[in-house]
């Protein structure tokens, strides 16, 4: 009895889990899935390209915002470096400071992906109403705060 309890619980919380779930992967593949040359990327060396898009980094600053070890993050950025999407610079002349930073050439792809995306969503948001509109973003904004850290608090609800 308390066994089906438990599991009766565990189905009511994965549930919407599950519905968030597919939601996501519908999104994902119905909306920023197109003919983008970054799709040829492993998904590690896209997630490193993405956090060089906007600013040059550190290793270990991309180790933190994309919880790769710092040695994944080496071998990671040596096989960009080698495709030509990244670069190694020194920062401010301090030759012992080294940060990576997109290419020209990996800017420019990063730029395609961006753009090719941009043009996907708008076209799907032209279809809503200004209410659909309001009332999508407000859920985007309360699931991305649910992710937010909780210094180490896990928020069970």
């Amino acid at each position: 009895m308390m066994q089906a309890q438990t599991s009766n619980r565990r189905s009511q919380q994965t549930s919407p889990a599950r519905a968030v779930h597919a939601a996501l992967q519908g999104f994902g593949r119905d909306l920023l899935t197109v003919d983008d040359p970054t799709l040829d990327l492993p998904v590690r060396q896209l997630k490193v390209c993405l956090a060089l898009f906007r600013r040059s980094c550190s290793m270990s600053e991309i180790s933190r915002e994309i919880g790769l070890s710092p040695s994944a993050v080496t071998q990671v950025s040596d096989r960009l470096v080698r495709r030509g999407l990244v670069e190694r610079v020194f920062q401010d002349g301090d030759r012992r400071v080294r940060k990576l930073k997109l290419t020209p050439k990996g800017l420019h792809l990063m730029s395609t992906h961006e753009e090719k995306q941009l043009e996907r969503i708008a076209a799907a948001l032209e279809r809503l109403s200004q209410r659909e509109l309001d009332q999508m973003l407000a859920g985007l904004n309360i699931l991305t705060q649910s992710f937010a850290p909780t210094n180490g608090v896990v928020v069970v609800r």
